[in-house]
This record gives structure tokens, C-alpha cells and sequence, in this order.
């Protein structure tokens, strides 16, 4: 009879310790860091469907001119490494980050060491995100008289024009 009181709490005990394991990680994903030119950055990491998000926001010292804000995305689950070391991969991903002047500039993309080059396939580095709101170069179509030409890719355009026309009677 004691046995099964025993075994009782201590599976207790060990679901207790394992929900306070999980709040720990959840815990960990936010935080802050320096540059070497002194920008104070804080970080903000959201994970959804496979892909990560990493969202900086870097405040220049002072009189250095206007805050940035900016995000990284990419899949680091397709890095064979990644389940077994993700601490290890975000530790590196933001070692690169505080080592860079300016975070939230244009550069190459960010992978860490354990799944860099010939280690992991492209999809599994973070790229900078375009900055939120309309550029002015990217603007919609004109509209032409033919919609395969406006709305089809140049390589698809016979076979598109064929389901237009099909569809136009």
C-alpha cells in the first residue's frame, strides 16, 4: 500500500520539477546586449510553425541619433543540431549580433557555428527582414489589357495566357 503513495509522489515531484524546467526555457527568450559602439539592444525571440523570429530593438548612446528596430526569420529546426544544442545555436547568434556595429543593418545573413556552412541548409540562417512599411519601388503592377501578362511570371506566360483565355470564353 505504501509503494503506490510513494510512486505517487514522486511522479508528482518529478512533473513539478519538469513544469518549473519548461517556465525556465520560456524564460529565456528575451533579453538584452551592448555593441561595440555602444548601442543597448534588446532582443525578443518568437518561434511559430518551424520558423523564428528574432526582433531587435537598438537604441543608440545618447545624441546618436534615432532608435532601430528590426527582425531576423529563418528555420533553424532544419539544422540536424539544432534540438539537441538550440541554447548553444541562440548563444551564437547573438554572440554574432553584440559583435556587429550596427545589428540592425544590411548584412549577410546570420547561422551559427554548429549550423554553418555545408552543416544545414540555407533555410536554417536568419535574414534580415525588410523594414515594415510600403518602399517606394516596390509598387503594385500597372495593369496591362492581358492579365497573363500582369500577374503571371514571363517563363509561365503561354501557359497562363491559355487558362485566361480558356476562362475569358
Amino acid at each position: 500500500m505504501r509503494l503506490p503513495l510513494v510512486l505517487l509522489a514522486l511522479a508528482a515531484l518529478g512533473a513539478t520539477a519538469a513544469a518549473t524546467g519548461r517556465e525556465a526555457e520560456e524564460a529565456v527568450q528575451a533579453g538584452r546586449f551592448s555593441t561595440p559602439e555602444q548601442h543597448r539592444c534588446s532582443w525578443e525571440l518568437r518561434s511559430e510553425a518551424g520558423a523564428s523570429e528574432l526582433r531587435l530593438s537598438c537604441r543608440p548612446p545618447a545624441g546618436g541619433g534615432a532608435a532601430r528596430s528590426c527582425a531576423y526569420r529563418g528555420e533553424p529546426r532544419r539544422c540536424p543540431a539544432y534540438d539537441a544544442r538550440s541554447r548553444q545555436y541562440w548563444r551564437q547568434i547573438l554572440g554574432k549580433l553584440r559583435r556587429r556595429r550596427h545589428p540592425c543593418a544590411q548584412g549577410g545573413p546570420l547561422s551559427a557555428r554548429l549550423c554553418g556552412p555545408g552543416r544545414a541548409p540555407p533555410e536554417a540562417q536568419l535574414r534580415l527582414l525588410p523594414a515594415p512599411g510600403p518602399s517606394p519601388t516596390a509598387a503594385a503592377p500597372e495593369p496591362t489589357g492581358d492579365p497573363a501578362e500582369t500577374y503571371c511570371a514571363e517563363r509561365w506566360h503561354s501557359l497562363c495566357s491559355f487558362f485566361v483565355g480558356f476562362f475569358e470564353g
